[in-house]
């Protein structure tokens, strides 16, 4: 183990771990080796998930796409997919008790700061080992005491973190002064989340989403009190679900590309089944598949009449 700890920084971190004997108490860990999309990235990752199975270690491998220092763009569209699958991914280990370990140890210079950060929100400990050295040294995780701030500043500007959440979206600087600096990234006179901004929302989004009806982020749109009724007598997860299409459904409607989305499927119903609703957008598919139904008004508003099952 000796010879392998010197020939890959990764393997000495992880053997570390286990205190030089990765056999001795490894029952159960999953080892997700996280890596670039490049030729040297991949071939790493590989040849450490084999020298893992060979040891019977559970491992798999993620690809993170873009992950890499070509050019500044490319780099932040790599971070922003790391934050998100470790939003969807690792909240989820942790609800099965596992206890999440951050392996800083090998990788490049340019990653380690940020995946320091990114642990103070996902890990329990960070690792690390210094060139040169087998003495691990562990980092505990330090309570973030901004977060609450955080969601705070999120609900006070609500309406633009919302129409911010798109691949893409942007908003002018003047729109956006009501948020803080480290929430955006600036590009000439036009702002997108950060990292940060989306890793903040992506932690506190579900929470709002569930908490009630949220109104739409277009004057295009309009939602009655029948509908309104009705969605807020909505369980938890499916007021979500709602939240979720009323957004994608105020893209569409503005005409912002790419909005009328396989999950939204906005359409015109056929004949005239239920007047004066004239046009039906899907909600979920799952328990009912309901939709929401509504028209156009002669000033051009769209109104979301009820919602309910899909009209079969």
């Amino acid at each position: 183990l000796s010879q392998v700890r010197v020939a890959a920084a990764e393997l000495n971190g992880i053997i570390g771990i286990y205190g030089g004997d990765p056999k001795a108490d490894s029952g159960g860990d999953q080892h997700i080796l996280v890596h670039t999309d490049t030729w040297l990235g991949e071939q790493t990752a590989s040849s450490l998930e084999t020298w893992l199975r060979e040891n019977n270690l559970s491992t798999q491998l993620h690809k993170i796409n873009d992950l890499n220092t070509e050019n500044l763009d490319s780099f932040r569209s790599g971070m922003n997919s790391l934050v998100s699958w470790c939003e969807q991914t690792l909240p989820g280990y942790a609800q099965q008790q596992y206890r999440i370990i951050f392996n800083l140890t090998g990788g490049f210079k340019s990653l380690q700061g940020f995946m320091q950060t990114l642990g103070m929100f996902y890990a329990d400990e960070l690792v690390y080992i210094f060139e040169g050295s087998d003495e691990l040294l562990r980092i505990p995780r330090l309570p973030i005491e901004f977060e609450t701030a955080a969601a705070q500043a999120i609900k006070d500007s609500l309406s633009l973190f919302r129409r911010l959440d798109h691949p893409g979206a942007t908003l002018s600087v003047l729109e956006t002064q009501s948020i803080a600096e480290a929430f955006l990234y600036q590009v000439a006179d036009e702002v997108e989340l950060s990292v940060w901004g989306r890793l903040i929302w992506q932690r506190h989004k579900t929470a709002i989403y569930q908490e009630q009806v949220l109104e739409p982020i277009s004057d295009i749109v309009e939602i009655s009190e029948k509908a309104m009724k009705q969605a807020r007598g909505l369980p938890a997860d499916l007021r979500e679900q709602f939240n979720q299409r009323l957004d994608d459904l105020c893209r569409h409607m503005e005409q912002i590309e790419g909005n009328n989305l396989n999950r939204l499927d906005f359409k015109k119903l056929k004949g005239d089944p239920c007047p004066p609703v004239t046009h039906e957008c899907d909600l979920w598919s799952n328990q009912g598949a309901w939709r929401a139904f509504g028209h156009f008004r002669q000033d051009g508003q769209y109104v979301i009449d009820e919602i309910g099952p899909g009209l079969h």
